[in-house]
């Protein structure tokens, strides 16, 4: 692999940032060079998002230094983009190229006056040509080809391109962001989560160009197989310290777990030594022939670096979906149902879901998987055909667009919705599902996409039911949840619909797909 230390594109010296009373880093040091596929991991509320706010100067940090090298431009997608919302899709996009269309409005401005003024026409046309040679070089005559290329291959129909930001969902507005960062090819792009707004076909298209794509990339991801794809270097982020691996991320989980047996040996002995100078300390700190000593090694301790605890050890994240009882041997038929709001979005769909049975919903964006579920639990009306639940079916929902309220915490949330619980029993339920201590009293607002999803399945833990609906239950959780929300799906007795685009996850654990 091609070193390119020396000339890094982005330094990072000795970062330190502390959120409340959490210390996120502690003297973090990484670089970012030129041509560098990077990924960045770690466990949900580790600091990855953070980390890339404090990257583009969104937040400051306690300590450190954050370099970037004169001239380097950089692009970051995040879910709270401040752009005008009243513009076509595509006149948006098209935006990235204003200057050239200014310097193709000058070219014609330019042949026109030499065809009108014979006296100058050699210096009229010659300036006119330099401007169309310029043009060539960057692509202009192509730029059609290259956009619609991009939008076809993030799914943007003619339809959506025409609408204006306001009218798009948050998942449409996240793909239009998306597409222009990528058309810009900024020197550095970041992105937080990109995959979240992708169905598989999109997730594999991005991957691909990503793969070639010829300059550096930073990208928060919890999706493994995507990573897999994209990676040339991985950093993990995991007690207070970021960790390089180069190479793809297949090695990188092969050393990483190397590592973390060797951290956690370090930790262990540290632990030991510890306790060993803290028991000699007790015993001679008052005897007047072994003080002295004592005193020395209590400075000597008291100047220890002293190593975090093993990032695995932070406690385990368990998700449930009480059952509430059976209904019978077919919980739900559907006979003929058209979906969508003006005009059908599919032909009519016909199925029947039998007790017990977990199906996986797939399909490309914008197909109306989500309007499909948004139909039978009556949130949008029918276009014709039927559905039936059996009676006594009782839904848990999880919407892929729900927003909780940004100014709540999620203890608040929990006494809201379930008023009978005291203040232990809230504590405990947001506990299991990885919401602990100060996290609990923090407001909606602040907390990292996985740690809001996690409250939401926290809040769901609590309602009993024989019926998930589950819409993109992954998006933002790390592995770790991931496999605890796996479990708790497979052990559920009820029927589930699941509507997700990570194979990884739900394959193995439904009983058979339908596509759209």
């Amino acid at each position: 692999m091609v070193s390119y230390w020396g000339m890094a594109l982005l330094e990072v010296k000795n970062l330190r940032y502390n959120y409340s009373d959490k210390e996120l880093y502690r003297d973090v040091s990484f670089k970012i060079n030129p041509g560098e596929h990077c990924v960045l991991v770690g466990r949900n509320g580790s600091g990855k998002t953070t980390l890339l706010n404090l990257l583009i100067g969104e937040l400051h940090p306690d300590a450190g230094e954050i370099d970037w090298e004169p001239n380097v431009t950089y692009s970051f997608l995040d879910q709270h983009l401040k752009v005008r919302q009243d513009v076509p899709v595509l006149e948006y996009l098209y935006g990235v190229y204003q200057d050239l269309y200014r310097k193709e409005k000058e070219m014609e401005s330019l042949y026109e006056k030499a065809a009108s003024d014979m006296d100058n026409y050699e210096r009229y046309l010659a300036a006119a040509e330099r401007l169309q040679d310029e043009l060539k070089e960057k692509g202009f005559y192509a730029l059609q080809e290259k956009v619609g290329r991009l939008t076809d291959g993030l799914g943007m129909t003619a339809e959506l391109l025409a609408k204006p930001l306001s009218k798009l969902s948050s998942g449409q507005r996240e793909k239009a962001y998306l597409a222009k960062m990528l058309l810009e090819e900024k020197s550095v792009l970041l992105m937080d989560e990109p995959t979240n707004f992708l169905d598989a076909h999109q997730v594999d298209w991005l991957a691909n160009y990503l793969t070639t794509y010829p300059k550096a990339f930073l990208v928060v991801s919890h999706d493994q197989a995507f990573c897999e794809r994209i990676a040339t270097v991985v950093f993990i982020l995991a007690n207070q310290m970021i960790t390089r691996y180069p190479g793809s991320y297949a090695h990188f989980k092969e050393q990483y777990a190397v590592d973390m047996e060797q951290y956690e040996k370090n930790y262990n002995a540290q632990q030991r030594y510890i306790k060993k100078e803290e028991t000699f300390i007790a015993k001679h700190i008052v005897r007047a022939t072994s003080a002295k000593a004592a005193k020395s090694r209590r400075a000597r301790l008291a100047h220890l670096e002293r190593l975090e605890p093993p990032a695995r050890d932070t406690g385990n994240v368990h998700f449930s979906f009480p059952f509430t009882h059976d209904v019978g041997e077919l919980p739900l038929k559907v006979e003929e149902l058209e979906i969508g709001y003006e005009e059908p979005l599919l032909e009519p769909i016909s199925f029947v879901l039998k007790r017990g049975e977990k199906i996986a919903i797939l399909g490309q964006n914008g197909v109306g998987k989500t309007t499909f579920v948004k139909t039978i639990l009556r949130l949008i009306p029918s276009l014709g055909g039927s559905f039936e639940f059996l009676p006594g079916t009782e839904v848990n929902y999880f919407s892929q667009d729900e927003s909780l309220n940004p100014n709540a915490t999620p203890f608040d949330l929990m006494r809201l919705a379930y008023p009978g619980l005291n203040n232990t029993e809230v504590r405990t339920v947001l506990g299991n599902v990885g919401i602990r201590q100060e996290l609990a009293l923090r407001k909606i607002s602040e907390l990292s996409g996985g740690e809001v999803t996690k409250t939401r399945f926290a809040l769901m833990g609590r309602k009993k039911s024989n019926f998930l609906v589950l819409d993109e239950p992954t998006n933002h959780l790390d592995q770790k949840a991931k496999d605890a929300l796996f479990k708790a799906i497979h052990e559920f007795p009820g029927a589930v619909i699941l509507i997700s685009h990570e194979k990884d996850f739900y394959d193995g654990l439904v009983d058979y797909e339908l596509y759209f």
